[in-house]
């Protein structure tokens, strides 16, 4: 390794995270915690989304051809919740035929929808024993046979899961039951369910549960890629665990393709969210985040305590594969290449005079992996998988996720000894190793 590669290396191994908090926080700006949720995130970083690279770099169609691992049929949105064209015509001519609604027609649509997740833990006292311990999130039911996205982090680790569903509006009910006595009360019991958990995904903090009830009305998923900045979101969820059902906020699309990085234990890092001022809440990890056409477009995940009108949500897009996994398999199987990589910004691209302020720089290879017996080498800098460019960790996992072990690969990649010109290489995936 020369030394200008040891001098990258120690600098990328020596970065200093600027923390936030995430739903759930105390607010502090050293670190992050999720009172939310069970277990802790700590040491949250904003990163704004990476520009595009000082000196472009073109990835040319490969000619390998990968194979995707199979998933799950996506959930088929609820037809209440999208308008029926009023003509064949406008139908046959490709028009946006959905409608938007008013926020409070929105709720009225939605709120069904959303529940109320509390966890319970057994955690030990060393002087009393075990004590119950746990934490609240939100989520919101995707399917009529009882499937309900929420976060990891709100899950993860819980003994116990009970989804409660909001109470019913009292105009409602008074209109349902004018000679009944009056609904008050935190909670109602008989709208509470214990839920199993279906599969987990720390890595996107997603997760799947699954609770047996009848009459659920799912919302339907809608496409975060046609998100536009400066549109109209709505974030429902249980923020702060108040009494009498969700809370509902809105706002805008502030910015879209954010990245979050050093999240947690495991310090993952989190791609192409999206960021809204609609205020994300502790307790409202989990919840959706919906167009004003009543489809989720993200899932509400962390908030900015050390500044207001900060949110992000994770893009239903890259959800969707996921959730079809986790559904399917229980767990997310991604092909595992077998490097160890560090984010190039574009404050080391410029101290080291990098011909891209953008990708993966590979500090090491595992032996006997499939980068291990490619032409990859440490020190290159990887700039994209197959047809779809990387620019940071984030972005390597989501694609990572759409191949199976065994699946082959094209990698593109720069090496700075030897020009600025994309070199390829096949990589083929293998299994991730037990940790």
């Amino acid at each position: 390794m020369s030394l200008r590669q040891l001098a990258l290396l120690t600098l990328l191994a020596g970065a200093i995270a600027v923390a936030i908090t995430a739903c759930g926080g105390d607010g502090s700006t050293s670190g992050i915690s999720a009172g939310d949720s069970p277990a802790s995130l700590v040491g949250l970083t904003a990163t704004a989304a990476l520009p595009a690279p000082t000196s472009p770099v073109a990835i040319p169609n490969p000619t390998a051809t990968a194979t995707a691992v199979p998933t799950t049929p996506t959930v088929t949105p609820s037809p209440a919740a999208t308008a029926m064209p009023d003509t064949a015509e406008s139908a046959l001519a490709g028009e946006d035929l959905r409608r938007a609604v008013t926020i409070p027609d929105l709720v009225d649509l939605a709120r069904p929808s959303v529940v109320h997740i509390v966890t319970e833990v057994e955690t030990s006292d060393p002087s009393e024993g075990p004590r119950p311990g746990g934490g609240v999130g939100t989520g919101f039911i995707i399917s009529d046979d009882g499937y309900i996205v929420t976060n990891n982090h709100v899950v993860a680790g819980a003994d116990r899961i009970v989804v409660t569903f909001p109470p019913p509006d009292a105009a409602a009910a008074e209109a349902s039951d004018p000679e009944g006595p009056p609904r008050m009360g935190r909670r109602h019991l008989d709208h509470a369910v214990d839920a199993e958990i279906v599969g987990l995904d720390p890595q996107t903090d997603l997760a799947v549960i699954r609770i047996d009830a009848e009459g659920l009305r799912p919302l339907p998923l809608g496409s975060s890629a046609d998100l536009r900045i400066g549109e109209v979101v709505v974030a429902i969820g249980h923020a702060l665990d108040l009494p009498g059902g969700p809370t509902v906020t809105a706002g805008v699309v502030s910015s879209l393709g954010r990245v979050l990085t050093n999240i947690g234990p495991q310090r993952l890092t989190l791609s192409d969210l999206i960021q809204t001022d609609a205020s994300i809440n502790p307790g409202n990890s989990g919840g959706p985040l919906l167009n004003l056409y009543g489809e989720v477009v993200g899932v509400n995940s962390a908030g900015a305590g050390a500044a207001e009108g900060i949110g992000f949500a994770i893009a239903i897009d890259n959800a969707k594969l996921v959730i079809d996994a986790l559904i399917e398999d229980g767990v997310v199987t991604r092909g595992f290449m077998g490097i160890r990589s560090a984010t190039i910004t574009p404050a080391i691209a410029r101290q080291f005079d990098l011909p891209v302020n953008h990708g993966l720089y590979i500090q090491a290879i595992t032996v006997g992996s499939g980068a291990d017996q490619s032409d990859l080498e440490a020190g290159d800098i990887i700039v994209g998988i197959n047809d779809e460019s990387v620019a940071d960790i984030g972005e390597l996992g989501r694609i990572l996720a759409k191949y199976g072990p065994g699946s082959t690969v094209t990698v593109w990649y720069l090496r700075t000894d030897v020009g600025d010109d994309p070199q390829r290489t096949e990589v083929t995936l293998g299994a991730r190793p037990d940790r």
